[in-house]
C-alpha cells in the first residue's frame, strides 16, 4: 500500500516537471519570437510604406504644374470666346530714306490711329533697325509724341524687335512715333530695314472696328521701309564753275571786232591798221560809222572839184 502511494507521487512529480518545463519553453520562445516580429516588421512597414507615400506626393504636384500651364488660354472679356486682329490705318512721313555717312541725321515719323470706341490702354510699340547680320547699322535716336529723345538699349541678340513700351490712345486718336537715323562711319554701305509695329489689348465685345458674334477684336497695325546709305560725293566738282565762266568772256570782243571790220571802207588802209581794235574803246555810238562814210564822200568831192578846177585852169592857159 505504501509503495502505490510512492509510485503515485512519483508520477505526479514528473508530470509537474514537465508542465513547467514546458511552460518555460513557450515562454522563451514567445520572447524570442516577439523582438525579432517587431524589428522586421515595423522597420520594413515604415522603410516601405513611408517612402512610397513621399514618393507619390511630388509626383502628383509635378504633374499638376506641368500640365496646368499649357492647357492655360489667354483671358478674354466677357461676352468673348474668339480673337481676332483687325489692321488698323497707318500714316508715314516718307516711305524710304536715303543716308549719307558722316552726313545729316534724318527723321521718319509712323503714326497709329485708334479706330474703336474705347481707349486702348495698354498700346504696344516695338521697333527694328535691320541688315545683313545686323552689323553696321545706323544709330537711332526715338521718341513717343512730344517726349524726349531717347536711344533705347540694344536687345542682346540681333534680329530682335525694341520695344518702347505701352500707351493709352483715345478713340479716333493717333499715337505717333519719331525716329531719328544717323549713319557715321562705322555704318556699312548698305541697305537696312526700319519696322515699327503696333499692338493693342483684346478690347471688350462691341468696341472694336469689326463686331462679330463671340468676337473681341485687338488692334495691330505696322510699317517697314527701306534705308540706304551712301558715301558723300567726291570734292572734285568744285572747280566746275570757273571753267564754265572763262569761255563767257573770251566770246565778248567778237561783236567789236566786227563792228571795227566794217569801218575801213572809208578810210585809207594805213589808218584801218592802226586803228583797228580800238573804236570800241572810245565810248563812240553807232552813228560813228554814217559820220565816217560822210566825210568820206565829202573829201572825195573836194578832191574832185580841186582836179577838175586845175585842168580847166590848165585848159585856159
Amino acid at each position: 500500500m505504501r509503495t502505490s502511494r510512492l509510485t503515485t507521487a512519483a508520477a505526479l512529480l514528473a508530470l509537474t516537471t514537465a508542465a513547467t518545463v514546458a511552460g518555460t519553453t513557450g515562454a522563451f520562445a514567445a520572447a524570442t519570437t516577439g523582438p525579432s516580429a517587431a524589428a522586421t516588421t515595423s522597420p520594413s512597414a515604415a522603410a516601405t510604406e513611408t517612402p512610397s507615400a513621399a514618393a507619390t506626393t511630388p509626383t502628383a504636384t509635378v504633374s499638376a504644374s506641368a500640365t496646368g500651364t499649357p492647357s492655360a488660354t489667354p483671358t478674354l472679356p466677357d461676352g468673348c470666346q474668339y480673337q481676332r486682329d483687325v489692321k488698323m490705318p497707318v500714316h508715314t512721313t516718307a516711305s524710304s530714306i536715303t543716308l549719307t555717312r558722316d552726313g545729316a541725321s534724318q527723321d521718319i515719323a509712323v503714326s497709329f490711329q485708334n479706330t474703336s470706341s474705347t481707349t486702348l490702354t495698354k498700346f504696344r510699340i516695338d521697333y527694328l533697325v535691320d541688315g545683313i547680320k545686323g552689323l553696321g547699322l545706323p544709330k537711332s535716336l526715338v521718341k513717343v509724341q512730344d517726349g524726349a529723345w531717347t536711344a533705347p538699349a540694344l536687345p542682346p541678340g540681333a534680329h530682335t524687335p525694341i520695344s518702347l513700351g505701352s500707351f493709352q490712345v483715345k478713340p479716333n486718336e493717333m499715337i505717333t512715333v519719331t525716329i531719328r537715323l544717323t549713319a557715321d562711319a562705322t555704318t556699312i554701305n548698305s541697305q537696312y530695314d526700319l519696322s515699327v509695329t503696333g499692338n493693342s489689348e483684346v478690347l471688350p465685345w462691341g468696341a472694336g472696328p469689326e463686331n462679330v458674334k463671340y468676337t473681341c477684336n485687338r488692334l495691330t497695325g505696322s510699317f517697314k521701309g527701306p534705308i540706304n546709305v551712301v558715301n558723300k560725293a567726291p570734292a572734285t566738282s568744285t572747280p566746275s564753275p570757273s571753267t564754265t565762266a572763262t569761255p563767257t568772256t573770251s566770246a565778248s570782243p567778237s561783236p567789236s571786232a566786227t563792228r571795227t571790220a566794217t569801218a575801213p571802207p572809208a578810210g585809207t588802209t594805213g589808218s584801218t591798221g592802226s586803228t583797228g581794235g580800238h573804236l570800241a574803246e572810245t565810248g563812240a555810238s553807232s552813228s560813228t560809222v554814217p559820220l565816217a562814210v560822210t566825210g568820206g564822200i565829202a573829201i572825195a568831192l573836194g578832191a574832185g572839184a580841186v582836179l577838175v578846177a586845175r585842168r580847166r585852169k590848165a585848159a585856159r592857159g
